[in-house]
């Protein structure tokens, strides 16, 4: 696990992970899955402007309870609780078994065949019908 945040900020992440995902209806909770560990890790390698709004979020929930602590983020400073959801959504969706729970297997290539109708009301028939056009660029 890398040093973006103390042991104490993850605890805390952890509890108010589990409020904005709880488990239901057969899905894990967020922090069952790592949301405040490895899977936000992930997420913050590829995001790292997210840790310092997450961290300014965090300072508003110290001392209060899970829910409280949300709600004065949300309200207080809508900037840093955005970052803070979004990180913590994104560890949950990245999460191989959250993915395979909901059926989600990731993107899949599907490829074209030109000689096919388009299934869409023909969208880009008129485009098709119009020929190539274009200017050259000075």
């Amino acid at each position: 696990m890398s040093d973006w945040f103390s042991e104490d900020e993850r605890a805390t992440i952890r509890t108010l992970a589990d409020v904005l995902i709880p488990a239901a209806e057969g899905m894990p909770c967020a922090s069952s899955i790592g949301c405040a560990d490895a899977a936000l890790d992930d997420v913050l390698t590829l995001r790292a402007e997210l840790a310092p709004k997450m961290r300014a979020a965090l300072q508003l929930a110290q001392g209060k309870a899970p829910k409280a602590a949300l709600d004065d983020m949300r309200s207080a400073d809508p900037e840093n609780w955005q970052a803070f959801t979004l990180a913590i959504a994104a560890a949950y969706y990245f999460s191989p078994r959250v993915r395979a729970l909901l059926g989600y297997s990731g993107p899949e290539r599907r490829p074209v065949d030109p000689t096919e109708p388009l299934g869409c009301a023909d969208v880009l028939a008129p485009v098709i019908a119009r020929g190539p056009i274009g200017r050259l660029a000075p």
